[in-house]
């Protein structure tokens, strides 16, 4: 556990270490190259601020003996990612935190208002964002919207063209039906028929034999 906290502390060192050399470079650049820095300072504090807390959840598992220690240390890192926050806001608004130690008051009024404005910068950046966002989700919503009313209607097409063929298979079925009682009625006919040519035959027969015998005798 110590072992993994001791790695989580080196990653530390490395990450504050990128952001001090950022927060030097947003102060020492302009334009598009600033743009950069701001961006991976903000990245690496997200790393960081992230890295703090998983270093947070490690040392709750300690032993109490050495939980103590290590909640110190913690508490140091945030002061330390706090301070260079700070700092970090200073290299945005253009404020020199060499010259601000020297001056002392005369620039807090000042700072206050580039801070105010940053903020206010910040806050509309991240409405901005929200409201892009909300497009984004507007223009999905509307397209999957469209891709349902395109499905629907085409399996209501569907259904349409099973109901026909439902139909046309009813009327065939009609037409079967009515195919099968037209034989049904001439088998029947025919056996009729049949019967009464077999009966008027066997009648004859009859006739034919006892004329037959009355002659003889």
């Amino acid at each position: 556990m110590g072992t993994l906290i001791e790695s989580y502390e080196q990653q530390y060192s490395s990450l504050t270490a990128e952001i001090t050399f950022n927060i030097g470079r947003i102060s020492n650049t302009h334009g598009a190259e600033r743009q950069q820095h701001i961006r991976q300072a903000d990245k690496l504090f997200d790393e960081a601020t992230e890295l703090l807390e998983q270093m947070e959840l490690e040392v709750k598992d300690l032993p109490i003996k050495d939980r103590q220690k290590y909640n110190t240390r913690v508490k140091s890192y945030k002061a330390e990612l706090s301070k260079l926050q700070k700092d970090n806001k200073r290299a945005k608004l253009g404020i020199d935190s060499s010259r601000d130690e020297l001056l002392g008051d005369d620039t807090h009024d000042s700072e206050d208002q580039r801070q105010r404005l940053l903020d206010n910068t910040e806050s509309l950046e991240r409405t901005s964002r929200r409201l892009d966002h909300g497009y984004k989700i507007t223009l999905e919503t509307e397209q999957l919207g469209a891709q349902i009313m395109e499905d629907l209607h085409s399996q209501r097409q569907t259904i349409s063209r099973s109901r026909q063929r439902m139909e046309e298979m009813d009327t065939n079925l009609g037409k079967s039906s009515r195919v099968l009682s037209g034989m049904m009625r001439r088998i029947i006919q025919n056996r009729l028929l049949l019967l009464v040519i077999c009966a008027i035959l066997l009648i004859v027969i009859i006739l034919a034999v006892y004329f037959i015998v009355k002659k003889k005798s």
